[in-house]
């Protein structure tokens, strides 16, 4: 259970080649004497009954600092991915996932002035059938990005019970890092990956209501397949 810091690094770089052309209840005794590999099923099946689910942190990988802020709500998503200072906005509504970034990212990139500033600034339309941009698409695809999220490096074991973010959690430790669990339903409260092979961090899961993301308008969306990328 990690990060996935590489993922997002890899997809950043990719995309930029190709720019430049509710919950669900638990039993009354909870979860705390599940075993760990039933715990991680539990937690993958309690985030994806869940309407609305924000994952926000932020690490490190091989020098490069990275953050995490999206917001779940129903089969939509919009949020930000920061690596190395630079920011991608990313947004999926009415089953159309789009990434964002300025001109200046664009261009640092590789990009050719003229595509930098005519991509800059808008909403350029993730092609699902692109493996490339499929990995970028996968930040706003909830069921995607959790099984990233919580798919372990090797054995997991239990550890001791401990109080994270004011919530009792059950603890799961792989070969990478952390995963605390709400010890009433399963739900995840944090990840911390520690210094593996996919560098280290911590991300929090919040429950409170996402506001409701409507999709960009028209003329702020690019479709790099109209321009020949």
């Amino acid at each position: 259970m990690t990060m996935r810091t590489r993922t997002l690094s890899l997809a950043v770089a990719s995309a930029l080649v190709l720019a430049g052309c509710g919950s669900g209840g638990s039993d009354d005794e909870g979860v705390a004497d599940l075993s760990a590999t039933k715990l991680i099923s539990t937690a993958k099946k309690q985030l994806g009954q869940e309407d609305n689910v924000r994952i926000k942190g932020k690490g490190s990988d091989e020098g490069q600092e990275i953050e995490v802020d999206i917001g779940f709500a129903g089969g939509d998503a919009e949020g930000s991915v920061t690596a190395s200072g630079q920011t991608l906005g990313v947004l999926k509504a009415d089953g159309k996932s789009y990434f964002k970034a300025d001109a200046k990212f664009f261009e640092s990139s590789g990009a050719p002035a003229e595509a930098a500033r005519t991509i800059g600034g808008k909403w350029v339309l993730i092609d699902p059938n692109n493996a490339d941009f499929a990995e970028l698409g996968n930040f706003v695809s909830k069921d995607k990005f959790v099984d990233e999220l919580l798919d372990p490096e090797g054995k997991v074991k239990k550890g001791k019970e401990k109080k994270v973010n004011g919530v009792d959690c059950v603890t799961l430790k792989d070969g990478e890092g952390t995963l605390y669990l709400d010890k009433e339903d399963g739900r995840p409260v944090s990840l911390v990956s520690e210094g593996g092979s996919d560098g280290e961090g911590t991300l929090n899961f919040t429950y409170e209501k996402v506001d409701p993301v409507e999709a960009p308008a028209a003329s702020e969306v690019v479709d790099l397949a109209s321009l020949g990328g």
